[in-house]
């Protein structure tokens, strides 16, 4: 064999191990991911969940402190007033 010739098949015996190798790798890394997958999401989840329930408890104070207000300017007496009561009280 010339010298070329066994260079080229060094050369491509590398290469088949380098790309076996890589390819192993890339597959393992693909694998990890994909049993990944299920905890990153119910971890994303759980996190939206806390989100809107803060988000909730700040809008239900916010409504509390709304209704302590207008209270102060109008109290509740419990009172309905229908139409009818309406127009006798205009009379």
């Amino acid at each position: 064999m010339s010298r070329a010739s066994k260079i080229t098949l060094g050369f491509s015996a590398v290469f088949a191990v380098a790309s076996f190798i890589g390819v192993q790798y890339i597959q393992d890394s693909e694998q990890e991911n994909i049993r990944q997958g299920p905890i990153k999401d119910a971890i994303r989840m759980s996190e939206k969940t806390q989100k809107k329930l803060l988000m909730n408890q700040q809008e239900h104070e916010y409504q509390q402190k709304l209704r302590k207000q207008y209270e102060e300017v109008q109290p509740l007496n419990g009172k309905i007033i229908t139409a009818e009561d309406d127009n006798q009280n205009a009379k």
